[in-house]
């Protein structure tokens, strides 16, 4: 009985546990500490875009005729369903957040926003995923943990990372002052990740709508040989992708900087402790809702302990983050050329000739 009132409470853990940990190993990848009140912003607002992708979705489907071939209508499924609304919504809050918000102060911003934007997205997407089959919902959240949610991370650092491109072409590479470059960049921002949500989308939906007896035919058998081997090839194939633009934005971050990586210090220590309060916050809420009065009773100073634990390592990141900002800023004034001032009084200039005679 008690163990049947823990089965929510253990949904909602494998749900989230894998998109925190994702999470947290970006942002301990940037060498200065993000505010906690911006990058779990972007984790909410990643969240909030799976619901408003699902009502653009299903307008969508209403508006669209499907194919009637089922290899046809994975692929039309996965980029018109799936694919071009879900990058659309999360590009556009990435790029707000990272154009617009002022601690966008250095290019691997964008890659910490990219990846807590796709992982927010992914985190609401599985819990909805393991609740829908919850009869099996362990062998879901393995899959799940392993490659679709380290998948919607990848895309969304993709995404960020060309956004960082486009606000710091100069200090990213070449071609950063080329007239099309800061277009291009934002094209290929909604383009990669859109392209490869597709193919990863495309081939497990195929393998989901393939008919009764399709490995029997010849085209049966290499649309499903495709898409076995397609899905980990691009979900993996994104994630070292994104893993090669995050080292490369990181390496010309360090070189614009004019300084070396700075010490891992505490503040990775802090990050896993807000990252953990805010995972078991929402553990602690389920026992709260789904279980009996005692279970309700030890949820309830569970919840009370992680939010505390949350809120009091998010105000040391961000107080970290403000003076490190305060740091950056004072730095480059102090590397910024000083120019020359008028002199406070004017020369001495000699007396005039006297008139000759």
């Amino acid at each position: 009985m008690f163990a049947s009132e823990l089965v929510p409470a253990a949904i909602i853990a494998s749900a989230i546990a894998p998109p925190l940990l994702v999470l947290w190993l970006f942002v301990i990848a940037d060498s200065r500490p993000e505010p906690a009140r911006v990058v779990l912003g972007a984790v909410f607002f990643g969240a909030l875009s799976t619901m408003l992708a699902i009502v653009v979705e299903l307008s969508l489907q209403k508006l669209i005729p499907l194919a009637g071939n089922p290899w046809v209508r994975s692929y039309q499924d996965a980029l018109l369903f799936a694919a071009a609304p879900e990058e659309a919504i999360k590009v556009s809050i990435i790029a707000l957040l990272s154009l617009r918000a002022r601690d966008f102060d250095e290019p691997m911003d964008g890659v910490v926003y990219g990846a807590a934007v796709g992982l927010g997205f992914a985190a609401l997407e599985n819990i909805l995923y393991l609740i829908s089959n919850h009869d099996h919902w362990q062998s879901v959240a393995v899959i799940r943990g392993v490659l679709s949610v380290p998948f919607h991370g990848a895309v969304g650092v993709i995404a960020g990372a060309y956004l960082a491109r486009a606000r710091f072409g100069h200090a990213l590479g070449a071609h950063g002052h080329s007239p099309g470059h800061r277009r291009h960049m934002l094209i290929a921002a909604y383009l990669v990740p859109t392209v490869l949500h597709t193919l990863f989308d495309a081939a497990l939906f195929s393998l989901k709508n393939a008919p009764t007896g399709a490995f029997g035919t010849p085209s049966g058998a290499f649309m499903i040989v495709l898409s076995v081997v397609l899905a980990p090839v691009v979900g993996f194939g994104a994630i070292i992708y994104a893993g090669i633009l995050a080292r490369r934005v990181a390496r010309h971050q360090k070189t614009w900087l004019q300084n070396k990586r700075l010490p891992p210090a505490h503040w990775r220590g802090v990050w896993a402790e807000c990252l953990i309060g805010i995972g078991a916050s929402f553990v602690a809420f389920s026992l709260v809702i789904a279980g009996n009065a005692g279970t309700r009773l030890i949820g309830t100073g569970f919840l009370a302990l992680m939010v505390g634990m949350a809120w009091k390592s998010g105000r040391h990141l961000n107080a970290t983050a403000k003076r490190r900002h305060g740091e950056v800023v004072a730095a480059g004034l102090q590397l910024a050329p000083a120019s020359p001032l008028p002199p406070p009084f004017p020369p001495p200039t000699a007396p005039p000739p006297p008139p000759s005679a």
